[in-house]
């Protein structure tokens, strides 16, 4: 009988999963949990009573109730469906949607958020392509001469299923290129080209997982333990697991720490070296470099310890959301305990993270509770209902506070936003927020992916950037633009960096990935110019300004693609100048095309390599030193040394600055292949 109910529970769940809702007939605690997001939610009012209707008959412990969900069923003949519950219970209303978030948020599963861009909603697949196209010819093939701009492309299915997915911003979008592919040929072959649904949520997803392996059990709609949860964090309260999770290395003694990473650092150089050995044609460098340093490809230094290892980032992004308590969780600001994709939305505390300054935490306690008595809703990313989304708080050594606070927009207007300015101003400056010590603080909406007529960024009060000194130098800092967060372990980095370069009066210096000009501004002092190229524009106007703040004169910072760049600059340029670039790319590593304009430029005789993530940008190190083809232009580098450089205790990461020198032009008899090491047969 007990399956029956549960086979009838599952379909009359489906039948609202259409509608981003998910139902646990299994045990009281997930009918808790849906029935808390049910009475957020602002969303086709019909279906939402229903859906509260009937956990609310669940959770009343019905006499007749077979199971712990409280599921009423006294025979198959009379298993409860939506229709049946409905009338039951009449004491429970649902608020009317607002036309906005009506309008706002749409009815379909993928669909629904037309409002905002998310790259899994808008696909469309091509099919009947030749067996293997480039990505990069493909991309530019759809760009150039179809005339449209993807935001993604999914090359996965190619291999086995001859098919490619296109990803784009918005449904209008979706519909211009199915127009333009029509009838439309790619190396001889016609295309099929199809409107794809929306893939499904990650959240729901991990959460029918769940449901899954604990189906079937007495009482049990989960199993014991979360898929994606660590062993090591189980049975660890909320606090004690973000602080596991924030500082895996907190407990460890810091010689030990330093140890970890340096072998980290030592593995992924001699991963370098096994995969330019696999190269059809081995540099000569290559072979006695290994064999003098370990079987690395260069020579690695001992790790720099960081001055500063605890309360050292002066920059922490918070997330907004529901809170660990069980019954009724009230609005948290603090990291999520685990990822949106593993189902996870609770978000804990950062007050036992000791990497994170006390007046972040301030910041952060003081925020909650200003979101407390609020009468707008935190964003909930399941419903994709709701208001705030993250807090960023920025608390440089030379002090000062800065807060940007970022929005869904969803329906607001312009007068709303001024009102809600208002009320920050007012409780930040003159009510309880004001012990935290904002000293700026702005409101954020990303309009890359939300589409409104709001601007992207509204200053609320006080000043409108803050300031950072390093190695004697004073920088501007924006809101959006790039800060290292551990700045006394950055004065080592850069330090390093300036050693390096092996500067003279003469030289000239690229600073590519310039970001707020400091590397370009330590080094402008010992050289002839410096030239800082950096795609982001704010992060170019701090740049300008922080040359003229501290007398720089013999600076250029260019706001623009290092690959488009780098070739107008080469063009004005004396053959005999001496080249020297400095690179610091985002964690992911540089895009090729940068990597092939950097080979490109045969005055470049030497480059410093900064990489936050040595795994990620090995890519680039390999591309730089591998010996020159048809598909690898120019002379390469050959990696000299590298320094691993502690910028995070108390977690696994490090920065990894790294020296390479230009090689002559190779000969072909320079090279050694796999071939000729073999011994000769008999």
């Amino acid at each position: 009988m007990l399956s029956v109910i549960r086979s009838q529970g599952t379909r009359f769940a489906s039948s609202l999963a259409t509608r981003r809702v998910r139902i646990s007939w299994c045990n009281s605690s997930d009918s808790a949990f849906v029935l808390r997001n049910l009475k957020k939610a602002r969303f086709h009012s019909d279906i939402f009573t229903t859906a509260t209707r009937t956990l609310a008959t669940m959770e009343s412990g019905s006499a007749d109730s077979s199971d712990k969900g409280g599921v009423v069923a006294s025979s198959e003949a009379s298993l409860p469906t939506a229709a049946d519950i409905l009338p039951t219970v009449a004491d429970i209303s649902v608020e009317e949607p607002a036309a906005a978030n009506a309008e706002a948020t749409g009815s379909g599963l993928g669909d629904h958020r037309d409002g905002e861009f998310s790259s899994q909603n808008f696909r469309i697949s091509i099919r009947n392509l030749f067996k293997f196209p480039g990505y990069r010819n493909f991309t530019s093939w759809l760009t150039g001469k179809c005339g449209f701009e993807p935001h993604r492309v999914y090359t996965r299915g190619i291999a086995r299923n001859n098919v490619i997915y296109v990803a784009f911003k918005s449904d209008e979008d979706r519909e211009i290129a199915l127009k333009r592919l029509e009838d439309c040929f790619y190396k001889g072959e016609r295309l099929n080209c199809r409107k794809e649904s929306a893939q499904r949520d990650p959240y729901a997803e991990s959460r029918t997982e769940v449901g899954k392996r604990g189906r079937g059990k007495q009482g049990g709609g989960q199993s014991k333990r979360p898929k994606h949860l660590d062993p090591a964090l189980e049975g660890l309260s909320p606090e004690e697991r973000i602080s596991k999770s924030i500082e895996p290395y907190r407990g460890i003694p810091y010689e030990e720490q330093l140890k970890r990473k340096q072998d980290w650092v030592s593995m992924e150089l001699k991963t370098i070296t096994a995969q330019l050995f696999k190269n059809t044609l081995v540099p000569p460098w290559l072979p006695p470099q290994k064999a003098a340093n370990g079987g690395r490809v260069c020579e690695l230094l001992d790790i720099m310890d960081s001055p500063n290892k605890e309360a050292y980032r002066i920059k922490n992004e918070f997330s907004i959301g529901p809170g660990p308590e069980s019954d009724s969780p009230e609005v948290t600001v603090g990291f999520r305990l685990g990822a949106y994709k593993e189902g996870m939305l609770t978000i804990v505390s950062p007050e036992q993270c000791s990497i994170v300054p006390q007046t972040a935490k301030n910041v952060a306690k003081a925020f909650q509770d200003y979101l407390r008595q609020s009468e707008m809703l935190y964003f909930d990313e399941p419903t994709h209902l709701g208001y705030w989304q993250t807090l960023t708080v920025r608390t440089p050594d030379a002090g000062g506070c800065m807060a940007v606070i970022q929005l869904h927009p969803q329906g607001l207007t312009q007068p709303e936003v001024d009102n809600e300015m208002k009320l920050l101003t007012a409780f930040f400056l003159e009510g309880a927020g004001k012990e935290c010590g904002i000293t700026s603080m702005y409101l954020t909406f990303d309009l890359a992916r939300y589409r409104t007529q709001l601007n992207a960024s509204y200053h609320v009060f006080g000043d409108t950037h803050i300031h950072e000194k390093l190695l004697g130098l004073t920088y501007r800092i924006s809101p959006g633009a790039f800060f290292q967060v551990n700045t006394l372990a950055t004065e080592r980095l850069y330090s390093t960096i300036c050693d390096w370069c092996d500067v003279t009066e003469n030289s000239v210096v690229l600073d590519i990935c310039c970001g707020t000009g400091t590397i370009a501004l330590a080094l402008a002092k010992r050289v002839k110019k410096v030239i800082g190229i950096e795609m982001c524009e704010e992060a170019v106007e701090d740049a300008r300004h922080n040359a003229e703040l501290n007398g720089i004169t013999n600076v250029e910072f260019i706001c623009g693609r290092a690959e488009h760049v780098l070739k107008n600059v080469m063009r004005g340029m004396h053959r005999s100048t001496e080249l020297i670039a400095v690179v610091d790319p985002p964690r992911a590593g540089l895009h090729p095309d940068v990597v092939q304009a950097i080979r490109k430029c045969s005055m470049l005789k030497r480059l410093v390599f900064v990489a936050c993530n040595l795994k990620q940008s090995k890519e680039n190190v390999l591309y730089l030193s591998k010996h020159p083809s048809n598909s690898v232009p120019a002379n390469g580098f050959k990696p000299i040394r590298a320094v691993p450089i502690d910028m995070f205790p108390h977690t696994p990461h490090c920065e990894v600055a790294m020296l390479l020198e230009r090689l002559p032009p190779p000969k072909l008899s320079d090279f050694e292949t796999p071939q000729s090491k073999q011994p000769a047969s008999k």
